[in-house]
């Protein structure tokens, strides 16, 4: 297994014994626990493969909003393994329309967002956004009353590996 695969499989385990610990911790249903991890897009496929790259150091917001109007902010950094840990207050914060967004990425090959051209370097600002419902619905994965997992947040590089040729080929197999 490369490298830069077990680092993908290291930052899963990670990730889900970090949910374990919450889940068996003295945790009450008061607190709601966020979990989700920045990754590169090294093969520019919009999806997580087997040489992304988590990002660590990145700087993430999230924003939770009531009628319209920001009623919660805060800010963190990622892990060494490219995760984000927010801890918010059911009954203090709106959990429904809430933000999550990546603000900064440190790795230099790894700072545009898939919602901009890859080609404009005009836009390069490392913005990747997912809307959220902390109370229901499908942005995240529920593990238990506390604890969230919200899908990854991929950056992308400007021009993809070589080696994610096999990548793209076995996505196109798949859509057919």
């Amino acid at each position: 297994m490369s490298t830069k695969s077990s680092t993908t499989v290291l930052a899963f385990a990670f990730c889900f014994l970090s949910l374990l610990r919450l889940a068996y911790s003295n945790t009450t249903d008061d607190k709601i626990y966020l979990t989700g991890l920045v990754y590169c897009d090294n093969c520019q496929l919009k999806s997580m493969t087997e040489i992304s790259k988590m990002i660590p150091g990145a700087r993430v917001r999230l924003e939770c909003r009531e009628g319209g109007n920001i009623k919660s902010r805060r800010e963190g950094e990622t892990n060494p393994l490219g995760m984000y840990v927010f801890v918010l207050e059911k009954s203090k914060e709106p959990l429904d329309d809430c933000q999550v967004t990546v603000l900064h990425s440190p790795d230099p090959e790894c700072k545009i967002s898939h919602e901009v051209d890859p080609n404009n370097k005009s836009k390069t600002a490392p913005v990747a956004t997912r809307k959220l419902n902390l109370l229901e619905g499908d942005s995240v994965v529920f593990i238990g009353p506390s604890h969230r997992v919200s899908y990854p947040l991929g950056l992308v590089v400007e021009k993809a590996l070589p080696e994610c040729e096999q990548f793209a080929k076995a996505r196109k197999h798949f859509q057919n």
